[in-house]
């Protein structure tokens, strides 16, 4: 059980409401899963953490958006899911559990006439309507070729890099295939077999092809090299239509006939420049192409558009916005306040999946129709933890910025409520992963629970984050841990220099990238009373030879391993190199399924600090893989982090932890 300093109970007591680890518990989500092609029904699903199933248990709903009701769809009892409109939006297909397996249905919009559709249990993927509304299609892995190498449960066997893969495993022979399924037989159909891993399609506006992105078995592992293909609906006439070392990826067939989607031109850099390209399917890029966006200099997440208007989904210091593109020339729709995971549009309206530094996860909207100016913060549309929220009581992030070597650096101080003038509290500096990648639209609990506890926690977008220009992030190359580190001190400073974040009681922390940089930190100062590093890998030529994207460290150093110049490099940017100067204790955390920094990063580092002396502690999260998902977990990495803490950042008699939530 923890204990903390009586000070720290009377001051969370005094407080109306504050975050603990519990309240991930009964935290939700909600996200978007279909909207209607005339805008005005919008299916959704609201998810929450169930004890007994051990499992997100989501209830979908029907929201018509001109009156507000909701009408309920499925209930899990209905083991039902993936639900999308038919193009006429009077009926909607969705997948359904049964006993022996997987089967598609097919409802009224108001979920009434269910029926099953296809003509037996299978292997499906997220189903995508044909415009006509004859036929559906979709993305699932399957055997490539004869035999499947190796046993299940047994042994591997590996011909290639493409043989395991975060978040799919050990793929024993398989790959994403192209599938289709006419509504008037039911009988799925493979359009082909070939060494291609399928990533994202779209269907002609006559209904008779597809186009498709894969990524060709040579360069699984190896490349972000992904080519756009088109196939016949019946499976004739497959025909790659790119031929790009980058990456050429989610493509839309556009009401004119023509094919958009977005190219990088890097075959290591998975972040690189992006623009949105336009062809004629008949020529490929061979023809004549035309780019749009070009003036947008920050990552692209994803692309849409309605009807001839293109939209972005795009970085935007430290958020994810949507960006209406045209030519050489963007216009940001939303205001840079929240993480717009996905988006739909129709009928005038966009409704997104996303997140903000005090929103776990809703649905909000914005009216394309209005002539209300752009940009423009979105209407909050559903919350699903309003109450909870208004329970629970989150911290107001402070933003703030700093200038470090001539460049600014944008971050956010989360402090403990009730805050005194001239009062100082221990602080953690907390670091995000990526390197490209951004803080500043997105809910993490420990920004609210540490501040229950009575610490502040600064978090801060250094060089190499998102959303701050192309120039901003690719300096982080070949510096993983220099420039970084010295953007973050300066952040403590100035903390410090306001007065309330107290030097002798500082602490660092971070997840993958964030926890390779905080373990450099404590081989460069003593400054941190303690540290907690979370899925990271301190050897980097070991982390080349045992990542399952060999591309990434490619790029971030400047070559493979073995060559003279990028050794260096490598070399450089290892804490391992330096472990013999960390004094600070350290929590290290690891999921078991990792296999993007496999657990053993974490191993070397506390067998050094073992070795070393120096207190440290290893948790491994045997469930877990690029990142602590389960919602238990989570409530336990929060009562070690807040132990480890405690053991060795604060000082004082120790009492029992304040009680959770009622």
């Amino acid at each position: 059980m923890r204990r903390l300093l009586l000070t720290m109970l009377l001051l969370v007591m005094s407080q109306a409401a504050a975050m603990v680890p519990e309240d991930i518990l009964t935290m939700k989500t909600a996200s978007v899963v279909g909207l209607s092609p005339d805008g005005r029904y919008l299916l959704y699903t609201i998810n929450q953490w169930n004890h007994d199933k051990g499992k997100n248990l989501s209830t979908a709903y029907r929201r018509d958006l001109d009156t507000g009701k909701d009408l309920t769809v499925f209930t899990p009892e209905d083991k039902s899911w993936g639900a999308v409109w038919r193009p006429d939006g009077e009926a909607v297909a969705y997948l359904r559990q049964v006993d022996d397996g997987v089967e598609v249905w097919l409802m009224a919009g108001d979920g009434a006439n269910r029926r099953r559709l296809s003509d037996g249990v299978g292997d499906f993927g997220g189903l995508n309507w044909s415009p006509d509304g004859q036929a559906l299609a979709w993305i699932a892995q399957d055997l490539v070729g004869e035999n499947a190498p190796g046993e299940e449960d047994r042994f591997v066997v590996a011909d290639g890099l493409g043989y395991r893969h975060l978040g799919q495993g050990y793929r024993r022979g398989n790959r994403g295939q192209l599938f289709v399924m006419k509504v008037a037989d039911g009988r799925p159909r493979r359009l082909f077999n070939e060494p291609l891993d399928v990533r994202n399609l779209f269907w002609s506006p006559d209904s008779d092809r597809l186009v498709f992105e894969a990524k060709e078995e040579a360069n699984l592992g190896l490349t972000v090299d992904t080519e756009l293909w088109v196939i016949d609906a019946d499976g004739e006439n497959l025909r790659r239509l790119t031929n790009n070392p980058g990456q050429d990826a989610k493509p839309r067939w556009l009401p004119d006939g023509r094919v958009a989607w977005l190219r990088s031109e890097d075959p290591i850099w998975e972040s690189a420049p992006m623009r949105v390209a336009i062809m004629d399917p008949k020529t490929g890029d061979t023809g004549s192409l035309e780019f749009h966006g070009t003036d947008f200099d920050n990552w692209i997440m994803n692309i849409t558009h309605d009807g001839d208007d293109l939209y972005l989904l795009g970085a935007n210091r430290g958020c994810i916005d949507l960006v209406r593109i045209e030519g050489d020339s963007h216009q940001l729709i939303t205001d840079g306040r929240h993480d717009l995971w996905s988006v739909q549009i129709a009928g005038g309206r966009a409704v997104f999946s996303g997140a903000g530094q005090t929103n776990p996860g809703s649905i909000f909207l914005v009216d394309l129709r209005t002539r209300k100016a752009f940009p423009r913060q979105p209407k909050l549309l559903i919350d699903p933890n309003e109450r909870w929220r208004q329970k629970v009581g989150l911290t107001q992030p402070e933003a703030f910025s700093i200038e470090v070597d001539g460049r600014t650096i944008e971050g956010w101080f989360f402090k403990p409520q009730g805050l005194q003038p001239g009062e100082k509290v221990p602080t953690v500096l907390s670091i995000h992963g990526g390197p490209e990648w951004m803080y500043g639209g997105y809910f993490l609990p420990e920004f609210h629970i540490l501040p229950t506890y009575h610490y502040g926690v600064i978090i801060a977008n250094p060089t190499g984050s998102m959303g701050y220009g192309y120039a901003f992030q690719e300096d982080i190359r070949g510096d993983w841990v220099e420039r970084p580190a010295r953007e973050l001190f300066a952040c403590v400073d100035l903390a410090i220099e306001q007065g309330w974040a107290e030097p002798g009681h500082l602490a660092v922390m971070g997840g993958s990238y964030g926890g390779h940089l905080a373990a450099a930190i404590t081989t460069q100062t003593n400054r941190f009373g303690a540290a907690a590093v979370d899925r990271m890998y301190p050897e980097l030529i070991s982390f080349w030879g045992t990542t399952d994207e060999k591309w990434f460290p490619e790029w971030e150093f400047m070559g493979k391993p073995w060559e003279p110049k990028a050794r260096e490099v490598y070399l450089k940017n290892s804490p391992f190199e330096k472990v013999d100067q960390v004094t600070t204790p350290t929590l290290i955390s690891q999921g078991h399924q990792d296999f993007r920094c496999l657990a053993a990063g974490g191993q070397i580092w506390f067998s050094a600090l073992q070795s070393l002396g120096v207190p440290s502690r290893f948790v491994r999260f045997e469930n877990e893989g690029h990142g602590i998902r389960n919602p238990e977990n989570q409530v336990s990495y929060q009562e070690l982090l807040l132990e480890w803490f405690e053991r060795h950042l604060l000082d004082g008699t120790l009492i029992e932890d304040p009680e959770n939530h009622e």
